[in-house]
């Protein structure tokens, strides 16, 4: 039932990360074909696979380099945002969709929309390598610098997968949902308790 919103949401918010870093001067990303609403440009095999594994996955990364834009800090902030923010705007528009009562199969793929985006969003803001709250919040933290050491990536993955299975990372889900769930017309809540309860 959330494939869906997974595809769309996981394709947008990589896409936007590589328009976002083209407009700003860095056509890195857009030169490796990653300015594109193709799925299979921005799915991982890997992080796919995570989904059935760990009940978590993610796409493959966009590659941006720091150095091609004119204000660095500030334009990497933009460029790294720009995911999450293009998630709050889906949620937001299937949301939207939603409050106009659509048919029954629409109101799924809506959900669908709504729900993960919600999830990718808030996900994407925690401070944990590769998720992009770990290039966010260096940029707006003086003193800190905004690059991750690529040796370092694999202890921040089995950090990131400590918690999960630990319930940490659920959490924070848990609680930006109780606040935005109750957004959903009454119709689309009914719907969502006959789905996932």
């Amino acid at each position: 039932m959330l494939l869906p919103g997974l595809i769309i949401g996981l394709t947008v918010h990589e896409a936007s990360h590589a328009l976002t870093a083209k407009l700003l001067g860095d056509w890195t990303s857009y030169k490796m074909g990653r300015v594109s609403l193709n799925p299979f440009r921005h799915l991982s095999l890997l992080g796919t696979a995570a989904l059935f594994i760990l009940y978590f996955g993610w796409g493959k990364p966009v590659i941006v380099n720091l150095y091609n834009f004119k204000r660095p800090k500030l334009y990497y902030f933009i460029s790294s945002i720009a995911g999450p923010v293009s998630n709050f705007l889906l949620a937001f528009a299937a949301l939207g969709i939603l409050y106009l009562n659509p048919g029954k199969y629409i109101t799924i793929v809506s959900l669908s929309i709504f729900i993960i985006n919600c999830v990718l969003a808030v996900l994407n803001l925690v401070p944990v390598p590769p998720l992009d709250g770990s290039k966010i919040w260096p940029c707006l933290i003086p003193g800190l610098r905004p690059t991750v050491s690529a040796k370092w990536s694999l202890f921040w993955i089995v950090i990131l997968v400590i918690a999960f299975s630990t319930h940490t990372i659920g959490k924070i889900i848990s609680f930006a949902l109780n606040l935005l769930v109750p957004l959903l017309p009454i119709e689309s809540l009914e719907t969502l308790k006959e789905l996932f309860y």
